[in-house]
């Protein structure tokens, strides 16, 4: 652990070639003055790779292209003894400085050199960190991420609690976690559209991970949101080989804190307690290429391959709500809340101009009145029936399910790397990685056999994705060396529905509807779902070369990537929304609130909305982006070097492989009406952007023997990539939506009787135009992308200052920043002002009855314009202090206080309070933003056995040596948290012209004992409120406008003063719970005979029993005060402040 621990790198290390390392240093004689013609060899030990290279007229020397290891550094010229350097260790991406100092003397004598590692970074001025992979490995990280290395380095901020998987989660220096680039071996890593999928290399397999946050050099592209750079092991001229198992039963796993029962009790139906079984084993074997008799690869050719396999099968307690057994009998009166009155949908009328329905007579539907579909349904019985607790709101019931969540989770990962030395000049290798997910869902709604109702949960998702590359490193002379290198990434994605040729509609008696799936009901978990595959390629290819002239060493390159998806949806799918059919109306038709229940109008099978939609082709994106770069690491003086670059990249704006292509063009004229607007099918999206141009500049001062400052500033290319799944792909895919007038609230059919057929019309190029048959466009949707759109940037910059105090200490102040401009943000277009006709109510009821007539384009609904028009800014503070591995102990410990502010969180988001009027008011911190974070990391042999201090005899080494422990502490503040309403008896315009937020009447926060959460925390309506301020936090706000707490039908006169008012919450306004959580290990190692290892380890995650918790509820809902500021979930084993839970590890290697 001793020599793993050396490689733990410091947070500001320095960074060459992406996924390689170099050496380079000056030569001087013992009066200072520069020797040239020096012969420099440069051997990695651990297979006899060697490189060579030749000081020049300055005395400077550079050897780019390495794999982190551990080399030999040789210095020889005539007159001169040679100088060895032994045992430098270099890290994934480092610019190791390796100086010499030559002695006058034969050649034939010589000068060992100490090799201690550096704590100070002199060459280059990016921030990040590089940490070994068998570090990683050591350290409590649950489930073996990669990605979990973002949570130890400084610049990180999660959204909620993060899960190694993907990087959904993650964020450094304040940007979008999309934006992050991994790369392994040298080649991008993630998928094309999010980003946030990514490979999972197989963690014993990975020799360094180095994370950049702040101004990467210039060879660094696709990573304006900061880079993870994995380098895999390569194989050694020794034949080595590990296996381990990892994992626990139930008997090692806590409870979460919500949990009711705990996993050793008994109860009906366990009678063993709850099942819990977890195995990570994993394995791994290296060495050269050995075929008896036909080829010995020693000091030439080599492989390593690991294997590891995440297999979980175990019941989890989990919430879900269940119709009750009076709902399924037509009785919705819910006992503790005045419960929604229900209406019937069949005495719609209007009479003289006043819309109006009947009550349900005792808010109770007839059985006679269920629709037939509905009996069908409900006569099966597919539900689960309630089984905890009596928590309602006036739609119903919430959480009366306990369910038996049951997992059946397996993973299979996979790598291999192989290296070959054809000469010293001429080296190649190969990686291969892939993962594979079983994709089995976790019902915990439905009964077992009734799959074909579960739309999520009872899907079959099977996913695979595989990386791999093949390069070569050509020293063409000792201060030319050229690089290449292609990759392939591809990544699929299935979903296997259930219900897919079941011929449900039939079965359910439902008529002109197509057979081939479950329909979408939009009730309690029947939601519906399309059967699918999507697979993701990227084809990669780039070119480095490294030229050293005098006090510079150039770098430039060219890089390409192509960027392909095919993606098909295998049924045409029909949805039924059953909204409010049973709500009261207003005289001019629009809904009352807080009335209607959508059960209820589906057990009378009165549909208010119908769609149906099917894919008419494939979607097929396509897109490329061409990359040049120039880097010169220029040596100013000895102690002075200047870091400049620039890169420039130009990406095709995304078209499809046939062509196949949408937008909207705001001054086009309709074809289906005649009106203003039009859906296009443009050849090109956008224009291309042609003048990203990225400069990055940066200074690196070795100011005195244990100082060094540094500071830069650099631009990154957002790469735009693919938009969501089948974006700009409208009437590529047919719609249909059948529905009332405008103004009519009118249900269109009963389900049984079905809708009017639908007939498709496809076009000769291949489109189909919207079908409607009332003249009703609010569900015809379609996305508009800018024609000017272009690739944003993000200006990120940095200064530190570290020290080293003493041998092997280092205390480091750094900054960092970072701002986004034009980032991309998806707004609703198509509306009205949210104060539109404000001081005129006759108007303002008017636009309420029939909102569509009055959007800009009442020809369309929903119309989500994407353009640049987001920006972020970050800034954070940060002090570390570092112990090297010595004396059996290592630290690295950090404190940053840092904020992140921006208008939206991610490229798809467009959400608040004024989207078409001021879409500054959303600025604000972060969804993500985390004010402090503290994180320390500790590992300390324990002084006995051999080589340390006590009990180093037989007995003692056996008995007491060999123990390490390990510990990570976790504190940061919580992500901040947004404020909503609902239940508000007056009225508002639709969600489309703006967000409801309430008014802040005072001081609301998180009150300072939140953890007090009162002795009853399975009944959620007894756990205390975490908010400050008296009704459980509820007296500091109000309705919009000032209009109270009131619930009942307002007066005329109230009426008039609050409706369609404004909330003044803004954005994030409060911090949320903190983060607390301490991850711990302790293993006892054995040793025979050298060769041969093993291990004994206890991993504890959370062992102090500090549960963490999700975001409170916040929306203020006066109808049911009991509710607001209560948590009802903690995060699970997977996320980062997860459960209490312990796993063994048994491992031999030799």
């Amino acid at each position: 652990m001793r020599k793993l621990l050396i490689l733990l790198a410091s947070a500001m290390a320095v960074y060459a070639q992406i996924g390689t390392s170099t050496i380079t240093g000056r030569v001087t004689d013992s009066s200072s003055a520069v020797v040239p013609g020096v012969k420099v060899t440069i051997v990695q030990k651990n297979n006899n790779f060697n490189y060579a290279a030749t000081t020049n007229t300055d005395g400077i020397y550079r050897v780019p292209s390495l794999q982190p290891g551990v080399y030999s550094v040789t210095f020889e010229a005539t007159g001169f003894k040679k100088s060895v350097r032994d045992d430098a260790d270099l890290q994934t991406g480092n610019t190791l400085a390796i100086d010499a100092i030559m002695q006058v003397g034969q050649l034939s004598e010589s000068v060992e050199v100490s090799a201690s590692g550096e704590l100070l970074q002199t060459e280059t001025s990016s921030t990040g960190t590089v940490m070994s992979g068998n570090v990683l490995y050591e350290l409590p990280l649950y489930q073996r991420y990669v990605n979990a290395t973002l949570n130890l380095v400084p610049g990180m901020s999660s959204g909620g609690f993060a899960y190694g998987g993907d990087l959904g989660s993650y964020h450094l220096a304040g940007q979008r976690n999309g934006a992050i680039g991994i790369f392994e071996d040298g080649v991008n890593g993630n998928d094309q559209q999010g980003g946030t999928g990514t490979i999972k290399p197989v963690q014993n397999s990975v020799a360094e991970v180095n994370v950049l946050t702040t101004v990467p050099p210039a060879e660094y592209g696709h990573s304006a949101g900061g880079v993870i750079s994995v380098v895999k092991k390569s194989g050694t001229n020794e034949l080595h080989s590990m296996a381990s198992f990892f994992g626990r039963t139930r008997m090692l796993q806590h409870r979460r804190y919500f949990d009711l029962k705990r996993t050793s009790d008994v109860y009906p139906g366990r009678p063993n307690g709850l099942p819990v079984f977890f195995m990570q084993p994993d394995a791994n074997i290296s060495g050269p290429v050995v075929i008896p008799n036909f080829y010995n690869g020693k000091n030439k050719t080599f492989f390593f391959f690991g294997y590891q396999r995440l297999h979980e099968k175990k019941y989890a307690q989990v919430f879900t709500t269940t119709p009750t057994a009076g709902m399924l009998g037509g009785d919705f009166n819910f006992p503790g809340v005045n419960a929604n009155a229900i209406f019937d949908p069949a005495t719609t009328r209007n009479v003289g101009g006043v819309w109006s329905r009947d009550p349900f007579v005792g808010n109770r539907i007839p059985l006679s009145r269920f629709d037939p579909v509905a009996s069908k349904i409900i006569g099966a019985s597919p539900w689960v029936a309630p089984n905890n607790g009596n928590a309602f709101t006036p739609t119903g019931p919430t959480n009366n399910v306990l369910a038996d969540e049951f997992a059946r989770t397996y993973f299979n990962d996979y790598n291999l790397r192989m290296d070959h030395q054809f000469s010293q000049k001429f080296k190649i290798y190969g990686s291969f990685t892939q993962n594979d997910q079983s994709g089995y869902g976790r019902p915990v709604l439905f009964k077992g056999d009734f799959d074909p109702f579960d739309a999520s949960t009872g899907n079959y998702s099977p996913f695979t994705q595989n990386n791999s590359s093949l390069g070569y490193t050509w020293t063409v002379s000792p201060t030319l060396i050229n690089d290449s290198r292609v990759g392939y990434f591809r990544r699929r994605n299935d979903t296997v529905v259930p219900s897919f040729g079941g011929g449900w509609p039939t079965k359910l008696g439902i008529p002109n509807v197509d057979n081939a799936l479950m329909p979408n009901f939009g009730v309690f978990g029947i939601t519906g779902a399309t059967p699918s595959k999507t697979v993701n390629e990227t084809f990669s290819f780039r070119n480095d070369t490294t030229w050293v002239k005098g006090q510079h060493a150039f770098k430039f390159g060219y890089e390409i990537l192509h960027y392909k998806l095919n993606s098909a949806n295998f049924a045409r799918f029909s949805s039924f929304d059953f909204s409010n059919v049973t709500s009261g109306l207003q005289a001019n038709g629009n809904a009352a609130a807080n009335t209607g229940i959508t059960f209820a109008g589906f057990l009378t099978g009165y549909v208010r909305t119908a769609t149906f939609n099917g894919e008419l082709t494939s979607w097929l994106p396509r897109s490329d982006i061409n990359s040049f770069y120039f880097q010169d690491d220029w040596k100013i003086t000895p102690t002075l070097t200047a870091n400049l670059g620039v890169r420039y990249s130009n990406e095709s704006p995304f078209n499809t492989k046939y062509g196949a292509m949408s937008s909207f063009d705001p001054t086009g004229t309709d074809s289906l009406t005649g009106g203003k607007g039009a859906i296009i099918h443009p050849k090109s999206i956008a224009a291309r952007d042609n003048n990203n141009f990225n400069p990055r500049i940066g200074l690196s001062w070795h100011a005195m023997p244990k100082l060094v400052l540094r500071g830069g500033i650099g631009m990154n290319t957002v790469d735009i990539k693919f938009p969501q799944g089948r974006g700009q792909f409208d009437e590529y895919t047919a719609t249909s939506t059948q529905q009332a007038a405008v103004g009519d609230p009118s249900p269109i059919f009963r389900i049984s009787q079905g809708p009017t057929p639908v007939k498709f019309t496809v076009r000769q190029d291949g489109t189909s135009p919207f079908l409607t048959t009332t003249g009703n466009y609010s569900g015809r949707n379609v996305q508009w992308w800018d024609k000017n759109l272009r690739n944003p940037y993000v200006l990120n910059f940095n200064m530190s200052a570290q020290y080293e105090m003493r041998r092997n200490y280092l205390v480091e102040l750094s900054y960092q920043g970072s701002s986004g401009v034009g980032l991309l943000e998806t707004w609703e277009s198509n509306t009205f002002p949210i104060d539109f006709a404000a001081g005129n109510p006759t108007l303002q009821n008017q636009v309420l009855a029939a909102s569509q007539n009055y959007r800009p384009f009442p020809s369309f609904g929903n119309i989500p314009y994407r353009s640049n028009t987001g920006h972020s800014t970050f800034h954070s503070g940060t002090i570390k202090v570092e112990k090297r591995m010595s004396d059996g102990l290592y630290f690295q410990t950090f404190y940053t206080l840092a904020k992140a502010i921006d208008s939206q969180d991610t490229d798809n988001s467009g959400s608040g309070l004024a989207p078409i009027q001021n879409r500054g008011l959303e600025k604000a911190r972060a969804g993500f933003d985390r004010k402090h974070r503290y994180i320390g990391v500790i590992n300390y042999e324990l002084p006995f056995g051999a080589g340390k201090k006590w009990a180093t005899g037989k007995w003692g080494k056996m008995l007491l040596g060999g123990f390490e422990l390990s510990w990570i502490e976790t504190h940061e503040s919580g992500n901040p948290i947004t404020f909503g309403y609902t239940g508000s008896p007056y009225n508002y315009f639709p969600g489309f012209a703006g967000n409801s937020r309430p008014d802040i009447t005072g001081p609301i926060s998180i009150r300072d004992n939140w953890y007090d959460l009162g002795g009853d925390r399975f009944v959620n309506g007894n756990i205390n409120s975490v908010y400050s301020g008296a009704n459980n936090g509820l007296a500091n706000f109000s309705l919009p406008g000032g209009c109270g707490t009131v619930t009942a039908i307002p007066a005329g006169s109230d009426r008039t003063r609050c409706d369609f008012r404004v909330g003044n919450s803004g954005r994030n306004i409060i911090d949320g719970l903190p983060l607390r959580w301490s991850q711990a290990s302790a293993q006892k190692n054995f040793t025979v005979k050298e060769k041969y290892r093993a291990q004994i380890r206890w991993d504890m995650q959370n062992i102090f029993h500090r549960y963490n918790f999700n975001t409170p509820t916040s929306t203020v809902d006066f109808r049911n005060p009991g509710q607001f500021g209560k948590v009802s979930s903690d995060p699970t084993t997977a996320s980062l402040g997860g459960q209490p839970l312990m796993n063994l590890t048994l491992m031999v290697q030799f």
